[in-house]
């Protein structure tokens, strides 16, 4: 379900079209337009990601938008994901939860800095160091 719903196409950064070594679904990768200029969550197992997602959490997350009492940027296709059935995005849920842990902090509420560790420019970005 995750490979169908495109998880990777945003939340993998690129450079050239090509996807960073290493970075599978850790976020980074801008989307600028007329929501704002934001950067994709990491959405692995780590700390820095979605560890301390339960699977009803996760699931709320993915039905109304809203993290932790804020909206995430309309720049996630919510509306696509938000009537998909329990089975489905327990099935994503469980697939992010097999996938490695990527350290890499992305934090859209700091001003956008350059990071070594995905190659692309979001906040949080100097936080990261390359390993």
């Amino acid at each position: 379900m995750a490979k169908i719903d495109g998880c990777a196409d945003c939340h993998t950064p690129t450079v050239q079209v090509e996807e960073v070594k290493g970075m599978g679904l850790a976020g980074g990768q801008p989307f600028r337009g007329p929501w704002g200029n934001v950067a994709s969550a990491n959405i692995t197992p780590d700390d820095t990601g979605i560890r301390n997602y339960t699977e009803d959490f996760f699931l709320l997350v993915l039905r109304t938008g809203v993290v932790n009492g804020q909206h995430l940027n309309p720049v996630m296709p919510v509306l696509a994901y938000q009537n998909l059935n329990d089975t489905d995005l327990k099935a994503v849920y469980s697939y992010l939860r097999s996938v490695p842990a990527v350290q890499h902090r992305v934090d859209n509420s700091l001003t956008p800095t350059d990071c070594k560790v995905c190659k692309q420019r979001h906040g949080g970005g100097d936080k990261n160091s390359a390993v």
